[in-house]
């Protein structure tokens, strides 16, 4: 876990305020369920995260479906996986924790700048934001893809816009239906004076 703990805390020094938040909760102790694995953590005094101590039980305990928030990660991101987020325990604690998960955000460019230099890391930023898009858009192209198989090939499925045009269109007959009856009354009734008249005109 010791990779992890050193990652995190370099996440809470980059953001200032988040150690700031944490600071008042020293002590407290974390678990995040992240099935199929888990792992516990416990604020230390300067508001940063290590191991805990034995025997705490944990004042909160943070659940996250790891194989759907991945999958749900490609296309929306930090907020897709959000949803799937479930935080149980002390109120203010988990509040905290909350509004962390929320706003803690990796400065890519900030690290890779000390190494490569500002130019070179907004370059590789840029081209890592630009990798997921692709990624996403092929990821979105392949569902289509597969839904329209499945619509297609599948005569048991029935493609949810070709459904909404149908209704459209059953719509659209049912009016010109009723328009049309409505003018063929009206032909009657202007076709019953006429035909009175024409047979008064023979009988003359």
């Amino acid at each position: 876990m010791q990779p992890l703990l050193l990652a995190l805390n370099h996440l809470l020094r980059q953001e200032p305020w988040a150690q700031e938040t944490l600071r008042p909760f020293a002590g407290r102790v974390a678990r995040f369920d992240l099935a199929p694995m888990s792992m516990t953590l416990q604020v230390d005094a300067t508001g940063l995260v290590t191991a805990p101590e034995p025997d705490i039980a944990p004042a909160v305990t943070v659940v996250v479906p790891l194989a759907a928030a991945a999958s749900d990660y490609a296309t929306g991101g930090q907020a897709a996986v959000l949803k799937h987020v479930r935080i149980e325990g002390e109120a203010e604690f988990a509040n905290i924790l909350s509004t962390l998960l929320r706003n803690l955000r990796w400065d890519a460019a900030e690290d890779l700048s000390r190494v490569f230099g500002d130019v070179i890391a907004q370059r590789m930023v840029s081209g890592a934001q630009a990798a997921r898009i692709e990624a996403t858009r092929v990821g979105r192209s392949l569902a289509e893809s597969v839904a329209s198989y499945l619509t297609d090939e599948q005569p048991t499925l029935v493609r949810h816009a070709r459904l909404t045009q149908f209704a459209a269109d059953v719509a659209a007959l049912r009016d010109t239906e009723a328009r049309l009856v409505k003018r063929l009354e009206r032909l009657e009734k202007l076709e019953r004076p006429a035909a009175r008249t024409a047979r008064r005109g023979e009988s003359a």
